[in-house]
């Protein structure tokens, strides 16, 4: 990972970033992303899709857009 610049080290976004990136990395070091999605994950990420597409997702509802969030972190 580069270094930031000594004149920009005090900016928040580049710390930031810095941070970020080394959460990342930590991250990826301890866990391997899956190779596939399981079923109900596809099956979600398909409906959120199709909504989308349709143009609901702008009319929908606060909690139908959180409930597929929990949905999609439960599975994960």
């Amino acid at each position: 990972m580069a270094v930031p610049v000594a004149d920009e080290s005090n900016d928040p976004v580049t710390l930031h970033r810095v941070i970020q990136s080394m959460i990342g990395e930590g991250l990826r070091s301890h866990y391997r992303p899956p190779k596939k999605l399981s079923h109900e994950l596809f099956v979600l990420l398909l409906q959120l899709k199709e909504e989308e597409r349709k143009g609901k997702s702008a009319n929908k509802s606060p909690r139908k857009t959180r409930d597929a969030a929990r949905a999609l972190s439960a599975a994960g």
